[in-house]
């Protein structure tokens, strides 16, 4: 007897990157369609923080892959070479996929040409952000609250180590909104309740909302380590997945570093001291 086997296709395009028309059309016909949107916060005139829009991302096929392989618990074929791997960053510690989670953040100077508009953009196949940058470098990180939150400790010999990667400023949040904001861009009012016998006619976007922060020290040390402070830059931000394991007697690292999704914008420069803090949205429907 032959046994037919019939091939049920569905869409979470994780990696597809959709113009604003087919965004509107993926909407229409209720087609998920993963997409990230950096924000960096920024104080008004009377002290509140509102987000203003700097780009959206690019979720590349390592991040595509690993959300799979959570949601169907299984390992996939094939992804990407971990950081650890070409970095050489605890390269010989075996990790664990199902408890790698979207953990940290980096940047590079890669992301753009150093005359302002010409923002490239990221490629679904990379497997780093661009030119990936130490947020901080030295013998020990000092002069900040949050020394405890640099990983992926690479040696430079000497006595002195560079810091590629950080964790985020606090708890990264899940929520699902209506979309009945008066305003475009404004954030619509939060579900907390059921509401699958609801009347409501709005469309309803699900996100994931991660906290980065920079502080005074984090890239502008590096520059100014190796000479370069006029130019202290940064142009890309990439999330990364990792799981955090013990290396040695009190020293905590990543361990399975993968890019999870990156985004690109015009040079932010630091060459004069100053914090900047982003809120990294991931949205999973819109």
């Amino acid at each position: 007897m032959t046994e037919n086997t019939n091939l049920i296709r569905d869409g979470l395009p994780l990696v597809t990157a959709l113009n604003p028309y087919q965004a509107r059309v993926a909407h229409k016909h209720g087609i998920p369609c993963f997409k990230g949107v950096l924000y960096e916060n920024i104080l008004d005139d009377f002290g509140n923080s509102i987000l203003k829009k700097v780009n959206e991302n690019t979720v590349v096929i390592g991040g595509a892959v690993l959300a799979l392989e959570h949601l169907c618990n299984t390992t996939a074929s094939w992804k990407p070479a971990t950081l650890n791997s070409f970095y050489n960053v605890n390269a010989a510690v075996t990790g664990d996929n199902a408890a790698s989670n979207v953990s940290l953040f980096g940047v590079g100077t890669g992301g753009a040409a150093l005359d302002f508009g010409n923002v490239y953009t990221p490629d679904v196949k990379q497997r780093d952000v661009a030119t990936l940058i130490p947020l901080r470098t030295g013998a020990t990180i000092t002069g900040t609250t949050d020394a405890t939150k640099y990983f992926f400790r690479k040696d430079n010999g000497g006595g002195t180590y560079n810091w590629y990667l950080k964790e985020f400023n606090s708890v990264p949040t899940i929520r699902s909104l209506w979309k009945d904001a008066a305003e475009s861009g404004e954030d619509g009012t939060e579900i907390l309740d059921e509401i699958y016998n609801s009347d409501r006619t709005e469309g309803i976007e699900t996100l994931a909302e991660f906290s980065l922060k920079l502080n005074t020290s984090d890239v502008r040390e590096y520059f100014e380590s190796i000479g370069e402070l006029n130019m202290a830059r940064y142009n890309t931000i990439g999330l990364f997945t990792g799981q955090k394991v013990l290396i040695s007697a009190g020293y905590y690292d990543y361990v399975n570093v993968r890019l999870f999704s990156t985004v690109n914008f015009n040079n932010r420069s630091v060459s004069l001291a100053s914090e900047s803090s982003y809120t990294y949205r991931v949205y999973s429907l819109v």
